[in-house]
């Protein structure tokens, strides 16, 4: 659905007096960015008939078709026209729409500079191409589109022509398209400013409230877009979507009529009785409803229908066919449309079907990316762990630890720490091992990293605690945990750590580099946090008795030593 509205009066500014007569142009464009596609598509057609010649209608039955997702028709038409005009910079401007929306961002550069060039007159460039380029980059459709080229042409456009509130609208489009919401508002209330009747403009900054779920001043900026035009559909769709997510089905009902009303007639509008199946879990009315919608619509057909028709295949639990919906949403949907929870659907689709972790976690990157809220963002990363928990994939929730500790504004100690202590649980050591040693650098004071970092390095030491480099590594892990153990205010708090540390250590001395004399420290050292452990004493009173025989000191079987289970703690202290 187009998030875009234009009151008829401020499109004076944009065409010559002559081809504003009859006012059927800034009626077709009124109706284009009202949401009447067909209304608007058959005012430019007969304008055409009318006058073959009409560039400017058929620039804009160009955009029109571009709303209404066909872009090869939009393509046609402009070669068409350029076969005879080779030089109309306004379609040259269409022209290079047509190449960012297929990703030719060379060729729409070229095809810019040259309406530029075309259009160039005694007193600089034209703003009104000026502005149909900045119109194109900022189109979301246009997904790899150079937007800060765009945005520099809509500038230099505004300041030609100051009062032309369209460009002002186009300019708000491109900040936000950005990401600079602030950029966004200022220049929509500037349009505002220019044409207090502009629609759009307040539609578009409501827009900018829902991605910060801004409510309050999203429901009332949507209806002040309504006091300015009561037709205005776009306004009419947001708020039956905010109703019927809250459960309030008779205010959405009454939105949905008024957004029908307001609306061409269009089998599309089928859509509220789909989602009315949906919602009382009727799945299999709702999708021959949408499956209707589609064989009548065809290429036509809105992204929300696939959308719609992928959750209910899922509910009903035909996973398959809700991937295949929903891929086709991905298709059709411009960056606008798609919002992080679509996403967050996606990889959950895509793990139902069997793909690895690293695609699923791609996709949650890509989600968290997506959400321009903070709260949103570690939301979904916690919602995504519990899942992953619940399902018991420990690869997956250990991943989305680390994601989760690296999005934070104030990363946590426990997050890293979560993430490794998961690896561990689920025996992929070198991961744990890599974080574990992360956790080390980042929190040296803390006896978690080394300690657990130690025990990860015993497991995949297979050869019984012989092997290198990872004899090296529990050593110089279970030394440090001994050390911060062996501080007076930590004594009592980490004795278990403490005490597995010394065995270990006293069994590597003892066993591997056959130093018994070290293995008694170590055993002395576990023995200063906890002196009355019976295991600890126990192993020195052995390590304490005399050789007999020609064995080497210290050349115990390695039966007499081991390490006791671990009863510490599975969970860093915060910090």
């Amino acid at each position: 659905m187009k998030k875009i509205s234009i009151a008829v009066m401020m499109i004076a500014g944009f065409f010559s007096t002559a081809q504003l007569s009859a006012q059927s142009l800034p009626e077709g464009i009124n109706n284009l960015y009202a949401d009447r596609d067909q209304s608007a598509k058959a005012v430019f057609e007969k304008l055409i008939a009318a006058n073959p010649n009409n560039l400017d209608a058929i620039y804009w039955l160009g955009q029109t078709f571009i709303a209404l997702n066909d872009v090869n028709a939009a393509r046609q038409l402009y070669d068409k026209t350029l076969t005879t005009n080779g030089n109309a910079p306004l379609i040259l401007a269409g022209r290079g729409h047509v190449d960012l929306i297929e990703g030719k961002n060379n060729e729409a550069r070229q095809r810019f500079e040259a309406a530029i060039t075309a259009s160039k007159g005694k007193k600089g460039d034209d703003p009104n191409v000026l502005n149909a380029i900045g119109r194109a980059s900022a189109d979301s459709k246009a997904k790899t589109a150079d937007i800060a080229y765009g945005i520099e042409k809509l500038k230099i456009a505004a300041e030609r022509d100051p009062k032309n509130a369209d460009i002002l609208l186009n300019l708000g489009d491109a900040y936000r398209k950005a990401h600079d919401g602030s950029g966004a508002v200022t220049n929509y209330q500037k349009a505002l400013t220019v044409n207090p009747a502009l629609a759009r403009a307040q539609y578009r900054t409501a827009m900018i409230y829902y991605t910060q779920k801004n409510w309050e001043v999203y429901l009332e900026d949507l209806k002040k877009a309504i006091a300015i035009d009561p037709k205005f559909a776009p306004a009419y769709y947001e708020l039956y979507y905010y109703n019927f997510y809250r459960k309030k089905f008779a205010e959405a009902d009454n939105y949905a009529k008024q957004y029908i009303a307001s609306s061409d007639p269009d089998v599309q509008n089928d859509f509220f009785l789909a989602q009315n199946s949906w919602i009382n879990k009727d799945y299999k009315g709702a999708i021959n409803t949408l499956n209707g919608i589609i064989s009548k619509a065809g290429d036509n057909t809105r992204p929300r229908v696939y959308k719609l028709l992928a959750y209910s295949y899922a509910d009903a639990g035909d996973t398959l066919s809700a991937k295949k919906a929903l891929d086709t949403y991905f298709a059709k949907a411009s960056d606008e449309e798609v919002g992080p929870q679509d996403i967050v659907f996606q990889a959950q689709i895509e793990s139902s079907l069997g793909a690895d972790n690293a695609t699923v976690i791609r996709l949650l990157e890509k989600a968290v990316a997506a959400d321009t809220i903070y709260k949103n963002k570690i939301d979904l990363l916690q919602e995504s762990i519990e899942n992953a928990k619940t399902k018991g994939n420990k690869e997956m929730q250990a991943s989305l630890y680390l994601m989760l500790y690296k999005t934070r504004k104030d990363p946590y100690n426990n997050d890293l720490f979560n993430a490794g202590y998961t690896y561990y649980q689920g025996g992929l050591y070198p991961q744990a091992d890599t974080v574990f040693d992360t956790y080390n650098k980042n929190y040296p004071d803390s006896i978690y990293g080394y300690y657990w970092g130690g025990i990860t390095n015993t497991a995949m030491d297979t050869a019984a605690l012989e092997k290198e480099p990872y004899v090296t590594k529990i050593v110089n892990s279970f030394k440090k945990t001994l050390e911060i153990a062996g501080m007076p205010a930590n004594k009592e708090r980490f004795k278990s750590q403490a005490v597995r540390a010394s065995i270990y250590l006293t069994q590597i001395y003892n066993n591997t580099k056959k130093d018994r004399d070290s293995a008694i420290y170590f055993i002395d050292k576990g023995l200063e946090v906890d002196p009355t452990n019976a295991n600890l004493l126990g192993i020195k009173e052995q390590l304490s008795k005399p050789v007999k025989g020609a064995r080497p000191a210290g050349n115990k079987p390695s039966s007499m030593i081991k390490p006791e289970a671990d009863k510490s703690k599975s969970t860093a202290a915060k910090k």
